[in-house]
């Protein structure tokens, strides 16, 4: 059974440092992890810095990544940026 880490509302440059701290040990210690979107109502490239670091570092451990239940403003910035990477993982999760 995955790891499950549901992200607070804001994934900006001020909750970067603390995110990527929480992902990395989450990374060291589970051999699958979720990461649930749902509650992210706001995300930078901070943010988005974050989740395509953990989309790498989780490909090169292995480790089982989803990343689920994307939040408007995820799927949103995600597309505008075209960042292909998360917007692949976000499909694959979504089943789309």
């Amino acid at each position: 059974m995955p790891h499950l880490i549901t992200l607070a509302a804001e994934q900006t440059i001020y909750q970067a440092p603390a995110l990527y701290q929480q992902l990395a040990a989450a990374l060291r210690e589970h051999s699958q992890l979720e990461i649930d979107l749902s509650q992210v109502e706001e995300i930078d490239s901070a943010g988005a810095q974050v989740l395509l670091w953990l989309h790498q570092a989780a490909q090169q451990q292995p480790c089982q990544l989803t990343l689920s239940h994307a939040s408007p403003a995820v799927v949103d910035f995600i597309r505008l940026l075209g960042l292909q990477p998360l917007q692949s993982a976000l499909e694959a999760a979504d089943g789309s």
